[in-house]
């Protein structure tokens, strides 16, 4: 199989990552030749890689040291790796493009936001699938939750809990920031299939599982169109045509405005909004109030 040639190592090593996770073994040599680079070159990713996650060289042959991948004494690192391994996608769109550096690329696996003693109590519900109570903390005041865990996950540099709410049984998101007085709950958890299958669909914590999405068209035009094919702007991308200029018709299948609309804002001028009519006039409607305040700013 041949793999576009990388303009910058990130979607590279993730992509490496990717193949690793699907239990392939990898050939430095061979997979230069795919991605177009040397093989010294795969060598250093693959050296990179071990920083975060452990593997072995057998005979030339690089692939994932699943014995120390998963200790049994270390709950909280199988629950994140195993939980990067589920959803590479929503990682990868989480990475913060503005500073893509090899201290940022943590491979979801970035401790330095994290609590980890919450981590750690989170994990041990999870693994024994045990229900969790908690108080959490919103602007409108505090509120006493139990819930059934269903994984960890991290966004823009903030981690969170995806759980079934017995309040009112719905999937949402819970910012381990806002979480206090966290306890075990010994009853065990009552998940159904259906409920783990909207938490998998989950997109960001935006999306919702409970609302009809709806499609966003877009045209990428030429001079990231490369990019865009490597890192998503958002999990749900799919390339419907590319133009004969180079660009690229995008679509998306999104809940929520938000799920899209940063990831265009952030592309500005080179990402067009197509469909649907309303969230184009919306955006339009930001940029000018954003030039109206940066007039007022600079004469004031």
């Amino acid at each position: 199989m041949a793999y576009q040639k990388q303009k910058t190592p990130i979607p590279r090593i993730l992509d490496i990552v990717r193949r690793l996770y699907a239990g392939e073994r990898l050939s430095a040599g061979i997979v230069s030749v795919e991605y177009g680079v040397s093989s010294r070159t795969i060598h250093r990713d693959m050296l990179k890689i071990t920083q975060t996650i452990p593997l072995q060289n057998s005979k030339g042959l690089w692939g994932l040291d699943r014995s120390a991948l998963f200790k049994e004494t270390d709950d909280l690192n199988h629950i994140l790796l195993s939980s990067f391994a589920r959803n590479l996608e929503i990682e990868v769109e989480c990475l913060e493009r503005s500073n893509l550096s090899s201290e940022k690329i943590s491979f979801a696996v970035e401790y330095k936001n994290l609590p980890k003693k919450l981590g750690e109590a989170l994990a041990a519900s999870l693994m024994s699938d045990e229900k969790c109570g908690f108080v959490y903390l919103k602007a409108e005041g505090s509120s006493e939750r139990v819930v059934d865990p269903i994984k960890i996950y991290t966004e823009n540099g903030r981690w969170y809990l995806i759980a079934r709410d017995y309040k009112d049984d719905g999937i949402k998101y819970f910012n381990l920031e806002k979480i206090r007085h966290f306890r075990r709950v010994k009853e065990k958890q009552t998940l159904t299939p259906e409920m783990i299958a909207q938490a998998n669909s989950l997109k960001s914590i935006w999306s919702s599982s409970g609302k009809e999405s709806f499609r966003v068209v877009l045209y990428v035009r030429p001079e990231i169109a490369g990019y865009i094919k490597d890192i998503k702007l958002h999990k749900s991308q799919t390339i419907e045509d590319e133009h004969y200029d180079g660009g690229l018709e995008v679509h998306c299948e999104i809940t929520h405005k938000l799920e899209i609309l940063p990831q265009i804002k952030y592309w500005l001028p080179r990402v067009h909004i197509i469909e649907p009519k309303w969230l184009r006039d919306e955006l339009m409607e930001d940029l000018e109030i954003y030039r109206d305040e940066d007039e007022k700013i600079r004469y004031e």
